[in-house]
């Protein structure tokens, strides 16, 4: 309950949160360039591991020092390259305890990645140095090069199916929203990163226990995300009128508490397992730590304010349409121009097609009237000439053409 009180506005901080994953994942990425890629176990290259028994508590220098005076004088050329590596200082030692030893520190585990088919002259270099071996509690392991290349691909394909299947999962289970699989997702793949970036600073060795500790984050980070999304689901249908961002924050405050408790209870068992859990299984631990505590980071920093970006986006895109139709509408509700006005005439111009030239007929045939009156010359001696009609055509009525008995 004490996170609920907070006046703590994690959504409005997102930058510093990004800055400082990204800090973390760059230094890493430097590193891995310093260091020529991350250092790979034996399940992954291949070659050869040396479980040693001693009869008393040795040292890892002394085990060390021991190794480079291995005799390999007696070999042939091709045996004696595979003692090679350890001579030169190239091999990993780690000093480890079962259950049942007498003594702490009996054990030395000597990894190299060349294949040792015999390890007599490795027992023979510690038992001239005074470090008596139980070779009948010793022995050796060997990976061959296909069978870690086998190993490596199906751990990558393990760790993508299992992002897939996240994915899928958490669409479904949050009513076939996508965006809630893609930002656990995204969240995984910070969690992956910095694990692989915290290793290369660290100059550890990915090996088995590496990848199981991979995928034990992978699982936590999404339960852990799951309770946070699913809050912030039930807070969006109990806050309508907040704003996202708002409802956001108000969920993950109201989380904080039980992820805060759950990382808390995880750390102490990690951590009592890392300082008095043995030799063997520190690195498995050391994995574990890292993975856990990005894990409940990247859910509450990292997760929440992706999808928060992701609404912001959402409701800037419809915003756009929104406006966009609004416009096409007052375009299509605007009345037209007056006609003749200086603004239509040239898009009327363009939109009239010029008329046809009809053909122009000929002009008409007129025929010359005769006339209907004639009149002859006036006499020579200056008298008036009489005017003589001639008797029409147009079936007018004339008297002097009348018949007898007409009226």
């Amino acid at each position: 309950m004490f996170f609920r009180n907070l006046r703590w506005n994690i959504i409005a901080q997102r930058n510093y949160w990004f800055a400082l994953s990204a800090a973390v994942i760059v230094a890493g990425a430097i590193a891995l360039i310093v260091h020529h890629g991350l250092p790979l176990g034996l399940s992954f290259t291949g070659g050869s591991t040396v479980d040693i028994k001693f009869n008393q508590s040795v040292s890892e220098s002394a085990v060390r020092s021991a190794l480079r005076s291995i005799d390999v004088s007696h070999f042939t050329a091709g045996d004696r390259s595979q003692y090679d590596p350890i001579r030169n200082g190239d091999e990993s030692v780690q000093l480890a305890q079962k259950p049942g030893d007498s003594v702490a520190n009996d054990r030395a585990l000597v990894a190299t990645q060349s294949a040792i088919a015999d390890p007599g002259p490795i027992f023979d270099a510690l038992d001239r140095a005074n470090l008596k071996v139980d070779r009948g509690q010793s022995q050796i392991t060997s990976v061959g090069p296909s069978l870690s290349k086998e190993y490596l691909s199906r751990s990558l394909w393990a760790l993508v199916i299992a992002l897939v299947l996240q994915l899928i999962y958490i669409a479904f289970r949050f009513g076939n929203q996508l965006r809630y699989g893609i930002v656990a997702d995204i969240a995984l793949i910070h969690d992956v990163l910095v694990m692989v970036g915290i290793y290369a600073l660290a100059n550890r060795k990915a090996d088995d226990a590496f990848l199981a500790a991979l995928l034990t984050v992978i699982g936590y980070s999404v339960m852990d995300s799951i309770v946070i999304f699913d809050r912030i689901r039930e807070n969006g249908r109990i806050m309508p009128n907040l704003p996202y961002d708002q409802m956001v924050n108000t969920s993950l405050l109201q989380t904080m508490t039980r992820s805060v408790n759950t990382l808390a209870t995880v750390l102490i068992t990690l951590m009592a397992l890392y300082f008095f859990g043995g030799d063997t299984l520190k690195n498995f631990a050391f994995a574990l730590l890292v993975g856990v505590t990005s894990g409940a980071y990247s859910s509450i920093f990292i997760a929440s304010p992706l999808l928060v970006l992701w609404k912001s986006y959402d409701n800037r895109k419809r915003a756009n349409l929104r406006a966009a139709a609004v416009g096409r509408e007052q375009t299509l509700a605007k009345p037209p121009a007056a006609p003749g006005s200086a603004a239509d005439a040239a898009p009327e111009a363009r939109r009239i097609p010029p008329k046809r030239k009809q053909p122009t007929a000929p002009p008409p045939r007129y025929r010359r009237k005769r006339p209907t009156a004639t009149q002859e010359p006036p006499p020579a001696d200056g008298s008036v000439g009489v005017l003589t009609e001639e008797p029409s055509d147009d079936g007018g009525d004339n008297p002097a053409d009348r018949l007898p008995g007409d009226t």
